[in-house]
């Protein structure tokens, strides 16, 4: 009888281990799409984030999954709070080193991130600053980013954003590509030194200069009779130099270079090329993402663009491995691989 106790006791822990099992590994999903919103205070370098990771498919009843995801790097990156779709709060590690979050999800279509990043505005000059919106790893099928900046600035974007539109006292950024931006922003406030000239009865009102008529003296804003907007270009140019430099610094002299992509075949360009063999060479297995970039020697921008052309095509599909992106050839790049292949063996012979 006591055999027979201790076998169902066993049976018992062996049926529950299994379950907890099931529990935490039966689960597989993707991230589908990342949206954020993000508010940033250029004068105090403090941003406020908030990144919802959509889940294709949903996890459902009491299935789990180990979800990473990209957040916007900087110097400094506060948790705030990490929620489901039924806003409760998940668990959660954050690697502050990679800007990445491990998120153990269940039961949820999307999970939301709250954050605080700092250490991404620079001051380059007196009212000039560079924001940088780093978004290279956000490399899932769909992107979307509102980003507010707060105050009345001139806005230079580079590369070219989806929009920018001025708001009250605020500026308002639309970004849907993973690469890196880096935002150029004059404000609106800075005061010319007065010099006074002499005129007839007359009142002029254009941007960057306002002059107002005493009688017939003219207090004219303006630097030594310069025209103000060459001292703002002149500004904007310097402002781009420093912040170009201070990106190379930050990331470790590492390449810094924004190219587009051909708007025509993608097969003519060269880089693509060398993806679809290197993603073939690789076989089922398929190829990091990051390993694309070692193996080209193009920047991560440079990839990333490319991948996700290849994606929209149907060439290649991006599969979530952890922390990494793992690059498969569909069969149409497959088909396209074999062709590649044979023209660049014909080339060697």
């Amino acid at each position: 009888m006591k055999m027979q106790s201790r076998a169902i006791i066993a049976l018992s822990l062996v049926v529950i281990s299994l379950s907890m099992a099931s529990l935490c590994f039966a689960a597989s999903t993707n991230i589908s799409r990342i949206s954020f919103t993000m508010n940033i205070d250029p004068v105090t370098d403090v941003s406020y984030v908030v990144e919802t990771i959509t889940l294709n498919p949903p996890l459902t009843g009491p299935l789990m999954a180990n979800i990473t995801t990209p957040l916007i790097p900087g110097k400094n990156i506060t948790i705030v709070s990490v929620k489901s779709s039924a806003n409760e709060e998940l668990p959660y590690t954050f690697d502050q080193k990679h800007s990445v979050l491990d998120v153990l999800a269940y039961n949820t279509s999307y999970i939301t991130i709250e954050y605080v990043v700092s250490g991404i505005s620079d001051e380059v000059s007196i009212g000039v600053y560079a924001v940088t919106i780093d978004l290279e790893n956000f490399t899932a099928p769909s992107l979307s980013g509102t980003v507010t900046i707060f105050g009345k600035y001139r806005v230079f974007v580079a590369p070219n954003p989806e929009s920018v539109e001025n708001g009250t006292n605020c500026v308002i950024i639309k970004l849907d590509q993973p690469m890196m931006y880096v935002v150029t922003l004059v404000s609106q406030q800075i005061v010319y030194p007065t010099q006074t000239t002499s005129s007839p009865g007359l009142t002029v009102v254009s941007p960057g200069k306002t002059s107002t008529t005493y009688g017939n003296n003219v207090a004219q804003q303006g630097a030594g009779g310069m025209n103000p907007w060459s001292i703002i270009i002149g500004l904007l140019i310097t402002a781009l130099g420093i912040a170009v430099v201070a990106l190379y610094v930050r990331r470790g002299g590492g390449k810094i270079e924004i190219e587009t992509m051909p708007s025509g075949d993608i097969l003519s360009d060269d880089t693509v090329k060398h993806i679809i063999l290197l993603v073939g060479d690789a076989g089922e297995k398929g190829i990091k993402q990051s390993r694309l970039v070692t193996l080209t020697g193009r920047p991560k921008s440079t990839i990333s663009r490319r991948v996700k052309r290849l994606m929209e095509e149907g060439i290649v599909e991006i599969i979530r491995a952890g922390k990494y992106n793992i690059i498969k050839l569909t069969d149409k790049g497959r088909e396209i691989y074999e062709q590649l292949k044979r023209e660049y063996e014909e080339k060697q012979q």
